[in-house]
């Protein structure tokens, strides 16, 4: 069983990798938004997103930011998981993957997730792209 000290441990190193994947200056309302909104319904949840999700998972080495977010776009676009593919399609975009390259990976599950599911993931970025334009975050 892990310790209270380990746990603040695993919650930290989750912090520290969540301000690396909003980028300088990105858009960081959403993930504010889904850790706020788990904080006051589920905190038992938003510990374990940040502990484990966040800081044992996403943090971890072997991958770069960059294919782990193109990695994320295109799982969570297979899968039809449209709150996590905004937040991802977010965090994508602040590390510096392009509009054009999160449009391909979304783009690519037609093979492999269907028609349906690929579309859903574009509306899903065209509407991350609508927010940031009028954010006047670059593109």
């Amino acid at each position: 069983m892990a310790t209270e000290d380990s746990r603040s441990d695993r919650y930290q190193r989750g912090l520290d990798h969540l301000k690396t994947l909003q980028g300088a200056g990105g858009h960081t309302a959403t993930s504010q938004q889904v850790l706020e909104t788990l904080r006051a319904v589920a905190p038992h949840v938003e510990r374990q997103t940040m502990e484990f999700v966040i800081g044992d998972v996403l943090a971890r080495p072997g991958l770069d930011p960059r294919t782990r977010e193109l990695l994320n776009l295109a799982v969570l676009t297979a899968i039809g998981a449209e709150l996590e593919l905004k937040l991802h399609s977010h965090i994508a975009l602040n590390i510096g993957i392009s509009r054009e390259e999160a449009v391909e990976a979304v783009s690519q599950q037609v093979v492999y997730a269907g028609f349906p599911r690929a579309i859903n993931g574009l509306k899903v970025l065209k509407e991350v792209f609508e927010e940031r334009d009028a954010e006047g975050l670059s593109p």
